[in-house]
């Protein structure tokens, strides 16, 4: 007995529900909360198997493309793999350019010898780092992203028809523009802390002209670091806010990858 026949599928159903299950397990491969190392892989897969069966129903009567042979059909289950890869891919830079700009302002304080172990991705990162990706990550939840990125999935299916993914230049394109976005968002975020420490650093080399003997370099840790959690502090609510402008465009940008 064939596995179509097992699960009480056709075996045009079987086909259809193995490719949106692709399309799925791509997002939660890489994509931000729900690809994350500390999230086990059993859950992950559970979930896109859960998402795929609850929008089966729906795709039955989906067009399928023709598979000759099992390379054919390998082919197009990369295919739809490569859509929520890709999709997870433009939201997980938006993390990207958030750890970035907490770790420049780490580097910046004099923080940057203390790395620590960060969960989500495994690595050594600085403490500033791994505060701008929780903070971040609390504010996607509370926006709901996780919900956008079942919705994006889901209505990629109209942009992006069952082994319809084909890579062309207007989509690598837009995935360097989700890349290059990753140094827009950290320059903005860390530019009103990396404007007041460059003016520290003025004043620092300033009292050391005037004052030879005095020990710039000892002298300038504390001063950094107070004035860099200062400016954190002064400026978190503009952060909060500026994380959620970022977030609110994060769901069109995904599909239009596709258009």
């Amino acid at each position: 007995m064939d596995l179509a026949a097992l699960l009480g599928l056709s075996p045009n159903g079987l086909t259809i529900f193995l490719l949106v299950l692709a399309r799925f397990s791509g997002i939660f491969m890489i994509a931000p909360v729900f690809g994350n190392a500390v999230v086990p892989i059993r859950l992950r897969v559970g979930l896109a198997v859960l998402l795929a069966a609850l929008v089966f129903p729906s795709a039955v009567d989906w067009a399928t493309p023709s598979m000759a042979g099992p390379l054919d059909v390998t082919f197009v289950l990369a295919g739809e793999l490569a859509v929520g890869v890709t999709m997870g891919f433009v939201a997980t830079c938006l993390f990207h350019g958030i750890q970035m700009a907490g770790h420049m302002i780490a580097m910046q304080m004099g923080l940057g010898m203390s790395m620590m172990f960060d969960p989500n991705t495994r690595n050594q990162t600085s403490q500033m780092g791994v505060l701008f990706v929780q903070l971040a990550t609390v504010t996607f939840l509370a926006m709901n992203g996780h919900h956008w990125l079942i919705i994006g999935v889901w209505k990629s299916f109209q942009a992006v028809p069952l082994g319809g993914f084909e890579l062309s230049g207007g989509i690598m394109e837009q995935v360097l523009v989700a890349t290059t976005g990753i140094f827009d968002i950290a320059l903005t975020l860390m530019l009103p802390v990396i404007g007041v420490l460059m003016l520290a650093e003025l004043a620092l080399a300033i009292m050391s002209r005037i004052m030879p003997q005095m020990n710039v370099f000892v002298a300038g840790f504390p001063v950094k670091i107070m004035l860099g959690l200062l400016t954190l502090a002064a400026t978190t609510p503009l952060l909060g806010g500026y994380l959620r402008v970022v977030f609110d465009g994060f769901g069109t940008g995904m599909l239009g990858i596709f258009r």
